[in-house]
């Protein structure tokens, strides 16, 4: 019967690089990165499918904008006047180009 090794004296020594499957690429001269496919279709990703990139720490990490996404923002900024500020940027840059074009008639 072989020998049981207390949980306490047993180290982890993989890390989560080695634990799921891992993908190599390179980036064009263009900055276009290729994702294998095995990872397009785990993740629903299809030519239509926009993505996020920011930095995490060391990592550059993209992220699919999904309705969960979104629904994760909606409201966050409720009550600070963006929308209004918005619409009125719009307005005043309306105002602008039909003046500019009665200008030139």
């Amino acid at each position: 019967m072989p020998k049981k090794i207390p949980l306490h004296t047993v180290k982890e020594t993989a890390t989560p690089y080695l634990e799921t499957p891992t993908f190599q690429t390179t980036i064009t001269s263009k900055g276009q990165v290729v994702i294998p496919a095995a990872l397009r279709r785990k993740f629903g990703l299809t030519p239509q499918v926009r993505l996020t990139v920011y930095e995490e720490g060391d990592r550059i990490v993209l992220r699919p904008i999904t309705e969960a996404t979104i629904e994760q923002v909606r409201g966050k900024y409720k009550g600070t006047g963006a929308l209004r500020a918005l619409l009125a940027e719009r307005a005043a840059d309306r105002e602008r180009e039909d003046a500019k074009l009665r200008r030139a008639r």
